[in-house]
């Protein structure tokens, strides 16, 4: 059996709160099951399934895990998530463990408006390359999100709230990257670098989405951008006369798991409401510069 993951992403902010839901199924010769993670802006949850409750229909683009539904139409939850703690060792986050007492009932109906979809598969002609490390979709840039989501007692409320979708699959995350995503009034950003292993070589790409007042801006390895600064708090892209900054003051985040050669056993962090500061530029000048407290942010470095 070939090592391999399968999993989307959806991120709600509205004005009592932001979390993202993660449903992915996880193969491998020593484990075959399907997880759902829940990120919020004060705790991680997570519920493993038998691979045998695990459903999907990529022609209708719905999949199922228990008695979880997701699609592009929204989502239901009703599960019992353990809440992911840090383990004691050398290194903060360097490996995880399930608090067992520390359960919460995870419950809610969201519905999702209509989808922004991308121009094009974001990946560029990298999508016909077989056997990528990791392959990346944006489903929707921004859409609308209604309903509410019960985490114990703890409700936030969606009520015309900002989405965003996207999608993983491969056999493993990147070694190193960084990925963020941020709303704007007028549209929405999307961002990731990432360590690429190709034929033998490594080299560090980048693809990435600017949709700002019903136009798409696009940053990506395949059309000339280069990763002039990757770390230290900061990623810096240029792509001919563009350039666009990402700086983030305070790094942090809630712990996660992550696929690699299959299996669920790393350690990523993930914050969906932290700072940053985004800036974009054209020739020096000036076009966008944002500074946030609700900006989205994942990485391992």
């Amino acid at each position: 059996m070939n090592d391999y993951f399968y999993g989307w992403y959806y991120r709600f902010q509205g004005k009592n709160g932001s979390a993202a839901v993660i449903p992915a199924v996880h193969l491998s010769e020593k484990e075959r099951s399907c997880l759902i993670q829940v990120i919020t802006e004060k705790e991680s949850l997570y519920r493993e399934f038998p691979i045998g409750q695990f459903r999907i229909d990529r022609k209708k683009e719905r999949m199922q895990i228990g008695e979880n539904l997701f699609s592009r139409k929204g989502i239901c939850l009703d599960f019992l998530g353990d809440k992911i703690e840090k383990a004691g060792g050398k290194g903060e986050g360097s490996s995880l463990k399930n608090a067992s007492p520390a359960r919460v009932q995870v419950s809610g109906r969201l519905r999702f408006g209509k989808f922004t979809v991308p121009d094009d598969d974001i990946m560029g002609p990298f999508s016909m390359i077989p056997g990528m490390e990791c392959r990346h979709e944006v489903y929707s840039m921004k859409h609308t999100v209604n309903g509410r989501l019960k985490l114990d007692q703890t409700v936030l409320d969606f009520q015309e709230a900002m989405g965003y979708m996207e999608g993983d699959s491969g056999n493993s995350f990147p070694e190193k990257y960084i990925w963020t995503q941020h709303f704007l009034p007028q549209g929405s950003l999307m961002l990731a670098v990432a360590d690429i292993p190709l034929a033998g070589i490594h080299f560090t790409g980048t693809v990435g989405i600017l949709f700002f007042r019903n136009r798409e801006y696009r940053f990506a390895t395949y059309l000339g951008a280069s990763v002039r600064k990757m770390g230290e708090g900061e990623l810096l892209i240029r792509q001919g006369h563009w350039q666009l900054q990402v700086r983030f003051p305070k790094p942090g985040g809630s712990l996660l798991h992550a696929p690699d050669c299959g299996q669920m056993v790393r350690t990523i962090r993930e914050s969906v409401a932290c700072e940053a500061e985004y800036t974009l530029l054209y020739r020096n000048r000036v076009l966008l510069h944002i500074k946030t407290d609700q900006a989205a942010a994942e990485y391992e470095i």
